[in-house]
């Protein structure tokens, strides 16, 4: 009886408390979308990790549809797997690939952003060791297993996408990085790729 009314007594103070607790944001809603939103920080890119960061919160997040696009350099270009090239072709859709430059990707980011109802993107590991090239312009290409979780109309059902992406990250004029290359890679797992997302999401542009 001792317990039960202990219990009572706690669910009632934690009642009696919770619009205070609510004004302190400890009982705040949450973003829906992990890894973006408002309260994310757009970090100035002074390292490749910045952009790396910056990538990671913000794919896919309509409010860091921003942030995400400034971190694409005027050159940036985006290559698919030789696998997923094929597979478009096949499917009528020959050219979706061709000329994916920076403001292909930010229009697909953006029309990603604005559909999709959940995401989650992740670099599980990196498959093999970073080349760093001293420039000038000082380069870095990382090589990154990861996968997404992505609730989007146009992919559905399928909700993770999961392969391996070279990135090349360079330093621009003003000492801040950003990316200029992506090559995307199946690997093995039989999953959707990165690049399948994207060429879904290129309509129209």
């Amino acid at each position: 009886m001792r317990r039960v009314t202990v219990v009572r007594m706690t669910v009632l103070a934690l009642a009696a408390l919770a619009p205070q607790m609510h004004g302190c944001g400890i009982f705040s809603p949450r973003d829906p979308r992990p890894g973006g939103g408002q309260a994310v920080v757009c970090l100035t890119a002074n390292t490749p990790g910045d952009v790396v960061s910056n990538l990671l919160a913000q794919y896919a997040s309509f409010p860091g549809h921003e942030c995400y696009s400034s971190m694409l350099d005027t050159s940036f270009t985006f290559h698919p797997d030789a696998a997923d090239s094929i597979d478009a072709a096949t499917a009528g859709q020959g050219t979706v690939y061709a000329n994916w430059t920076a403001s292909v990707e930010s229009n697909v980011d953006l029309l990603l952003a604005r559909e999709a109802t959940f995401h989650m993107t992740v670099f599980d590991s990196m498959y093999a060791t970073t080349v760093t090239s001293p420039g000038p312009p000082q380069s870095e290409l990382r090589f990154y297993a990861y996968h997404l979780v992505i609730h989007a109309p146009r992919v559905a059902p399928d909700t993770l996408f999961q392969g391996h992406a070279d990135i090349t990250f360079t330093q621009r004029p003003n000492t801040q990085w950003a990316t200029t290359g992506r090559q995307d890679r199946r690997d093995g797992s039989g999953a959707r790729t990165w690049g399948y997302l994207r060429r879904q999401y290129r309509v129209g542009f």
